[in-house]
């Protein structure tokens, strides 16, 4: 039995596993209402999100799917009938922008994924007998196979509930491989699951030690544990460990903070008073690691070291103990942040961007001249990149400023020693094969941890997914950027 789509290694570097799409991930370690392009779309709340359940557990005499309403159900009185829909029984259930295969594709479903269709009538073209125009744009072919129309088909019916759950920052439960084969998976399955398509399962023999699991169901078989994979192959949950649950997540400013603040990494930081005759003494209180203060703008030096006041009372920090993030003094088209912007120079649309400062640690993002959200991200291990240097060979993050090229729900990853990241959430390439996305596997924000891309928690990861154009349409699980159908998010990347 066969773990696991197929990522390559290319010399050192690494190789996303989409077949047209790269990414290398040197151990670096999507879903959006559609909206018009112009309409304003903030950053979204940030409230309490529960993980997605474990849905199945099932006994040593098997169990069954949970049960999933039919399609055909009788609708409310009055109700406007549904579209048809294509639902998607396997992985990269490609998008066309013609009915033609040999044209680029510009998106793609995902097992237990559907989309609207544009008209029920098929068209023919080449590679596929039977396309079919869907929303808000291009073409999928309806095979029977990897896509069909039939929403009681019988695959749909059963990976639907194991499906990512895109609604959360966490599509999948984690955890991290103990060493796994073809010899430990589950022969067969215990739920009552027909015959899989074998493109729904990633092409793999083995899962290395300290590669990462995501799985969305759980069973016991005879006294054993094991747990059903994002590409449902049976894995014995002794050889995996959960991973803990990261839920820091960053500062939406206006409503949970205002600039200037700081944030606090890597450990928890002594709180400063200060005595009438003017000397700082550590005081009882101090900040958590990963928490936030605001700051009133107040500083005082006292020989080698600069304190900050905060608008916690009489507390003050010292600085070298903060992330202190600190908005650019421009827009990447010239206009003053903070101030409206008279230019002329705007781009059309949203007019959205992102900071990333690599030495710093942290991210600030913007709707024009306005900072929206601040919070800490974990840039590559080796830092920034200096001009001639790879930054794919010494693990560093690029700079520059960048469109976000393409968002994925989801895409698994390879790092060095053929480890593997598997189904890494909220994915935005924003240079060649560098990206921002979630890294559900630790949780040192602000630290040099990646090994080049820009870590972000998974609440971090999925609200800014959200927040960033292009955005991914409903029922889609990837998207391009298409510079002729708008805007997409700028990623200002220094040192």
């Amino acid at each position: 039995m066969r773990y696991l789509p197929r990522v390559k290694r290319v010399g050192s570097k690494l190789q996303l596993a989409l077949p047209s799409a790269l990414l290398y991930a040197l151990g670096c370690t999507q879903c959006a209402t559609s909206k018009p392009e112009t309409a304003e779309r903030q950053i979204p709340p940030v409230v309490s999100v529960a993980l997605p359940p474990l849905t199945a557990k099932a006994t040593s005499n098997g169990g069954s799917v949970p049960a999933v309403p039919p399609s055909s159900a009788v609708p409310e009185a009055n109700a406007a009938p549904s579209p048809p829909r294509v639902y998607a029984r396997t992985r990269y259930v490609w998008i066309r922008p013609e009915p033609d295969a040999s044209k680029e594709w510009i998106g793609y479903l995902w097992t237990g994924g559907s989309v609207a269709l544009k008209s029920p009538k098929p068209v023919f073209g080449p590679g596929c007998m039977n396309w079919y125009a869907i929303e808000p744009r291009g073409y999928v072919c309806v095979d029977g196979n990897r896509a069909t129309l039939n929403a009681d088909d019988a695959v749909y019916r059963a990976v639907l509930p194991y499906a990512p759950n895109l609604s959360s920052p966490w599509p999948h439960r984690y955890g991290e491989s103990l060493g796994l084969t073809a010899e430990t998976t589950l022969t067969g399955s215990p739920l009552d699951l027909p015959a899989l398509p074998s493109a729904i399962h990633e092409p793999r023999n083995q899962l290395h030690r300290r590669s990462t699991v995501a799985y969305s169901g759980e069973v016991n078989v005879n006294g054993h544990d094991f747990l059903l994979s994002a590409d449902y192959q049976w894995l014995p949950k002794a050889s995996v460990t959960p991973y803990p649950v990261v839920k820091f997540q960053g500062v939406q400013l206006g409503r949970d903070a205002e600039l200037p603040l700081a944030f606090f990494k890597a450990k928890d930081r002594p709180a400063y008073t200060r005595t009438a005759n003017g000397e700082f003494r550590e005081a009882s209180e101090s900040f958590s690691r990963l928490s936030f203060v605001e700051l009133n703008g107040e500083r005082q030096v006292v020989g080698k070291d600069r304190f900050l006041r905060t608008k916690r009372g009489e507390l003050w920090l010292k600085e070298t103990d903060a992330v202190l993030p600190v908005p650019q003094t421009q827009t990447p088209w010239g206009a003053d942040v903070g101030r409206e912007d008279e230019t002329g120079n705007a781009p059309k649309g949203r007019r959205t961007w992102l900071e990333v400062a690599v030495t710093a640690g942290y991210l600030i993002a913007y709707e024009g001249t306005k900072p929206v959200f601040a919070t800490l991200i974990s840039p590559g291990r080796g830092g920034f990149a200096k001009p001639g240097e790879d930054p794919i060979e010494h693990a560093l993050t690029p700079t520059g400023t960048f469109p976000v090229s393409g968002k994925f729900a989801t895409a698994t990853m390879e790092a060095p020693g053929e480890l593997i990241h598997s189904d890494v959430p909220w994915t935005q390439n924003f240079s060649g094969p560098h990206a921002l996305h979630t890294a559900y596997w630790h949780d040192s924000w602000g630290e040099f941890k990646s090994g080049g891309c820009v870590n972000l928690s998974p609440i971090d990861g999925h609200t800014l997914f959200e927040f960033t154009d292009p955005p991914l349409p409903p029922g889609w699980h990837g998207v391009r950027w298409l510079p002729w159908l708008g805007p997409s998010t700028l990623v200002v990347v220094h040192r």
